[in-house]
């Protein structure tokens, strides 16, 4: 096995581009971040493209102050990975568990899994019947979004809220669609979905303020940015929710997501 470190994103494209593209669903992540840097949002770290016997079998990424990506790379690639790698300030990789597990056990010692998530993709959409409407953001909810983003991120990471800012700030600018739900012209939800690479969107961050959980509103705003998301272009929604909270993955099962596979964070 072989990984091939590719110094421009053009190049890694020409090489790993078709072989991405032909799995949106599984490699939307790859996707949707390339894309993000080829907009300038964020620098490229690790570009590689990984063979065998001279065929493209898989590749690996990661963006300046992010994971590394293995959801494209085969777990038998690993080692090839890890010695491309070997002296970059990686802390942190992503992607189906099989493959984590592959790499994080050659990387170093110690470490530990920060999540165990489940992606879904979306197959027959059901809207709830839950009180309300939805619509989509506008540029006089900029503060409202940015907020709830923050509010997101220091209660699901545990975060300071310095913390929490500079964690939301770092997926703030990528081309997004955000959509509220309303009750009696109150916003009581807000949904966030990738716009379509590839086909694919990704829906998250989804938050509900404490005061208005356990009505259904979470699964109302998330049905909502899905047929956004079919709207703009996506062939495919998909999205990742924690093993650890069994009442999301009720949630989404219940408005039509389904199982594609299981995934992992781990952080040294």
């Amino acid at each position: 096995m072989e990984a091939l470190v590719h110094d421009t994103l053009e190049d890694f494209l020409a090489v790993a581009g078709d072989f991405l593209n032909a799995d949106p669903v599984n490699h939307s992540v790859h996707l949707t971040t390339v894309d993000s840097a080829l907009r300038g949002l964020r620098p490229p770290a690790a570009l590689l493209s990984l063979h065998a016997n001279g065929t493209l079998v898989g590749a690996a990424t990661r963006m300046e102050g992010r994971p590394l990506h293995v959801a494209a790379m085969p777990p038998a690639a690993a080692a090839a990975v890890a010695e491309a790698l070997c002296g970059q300030p990686i802390d942190a990789v992503t992607g189906p568990v099989e493959c984590v597990e592959a790499f994080r056990a050659l990387w170093r010692d110690g470490g530990r899994e920060t999540y165990r998530l489940r992606l879904y993709r979306l197959g027959e959409l059901v809207m709830p019947r839950v009180p309300g409407k939805a619509r989509v953001a506008g540029a006089a909810d900029e503060d409202l979004v940015t907020e709830w983003w923050v509010r997101f991120v220091a209660e699901l990471d545990g975060l300071e809220r310095d913390e929490a800012e500079e964690v939301m700030r770092g997926s703030r600018n990528m081309p997004a669609g955000h959509v509220l739900w309303e009750v009696d012209g109150v916003v009581v939800a807000w949904a966030g979905s990738t716009s379509p690479v590839a086909g694919v969107s990704r829906v998250g961050p989804v938050y509900t303020p404490p005061d208005h959980r356990r009505r259904g509103y979470g699964a109302a705003v998330t049905a909502a940015v899905s047929r956004w998301a079919h709207e703009a272009g996506a062939e495919h929604v998909v999205l990742t929710a924690d093993l650890a909270n069994p009442t999301a993955n009720s949630v989404y099962q219940g408005i039509g997501f389904r199982a594609v596979s299981d995934w992992s964070e781990y952080k040294w």
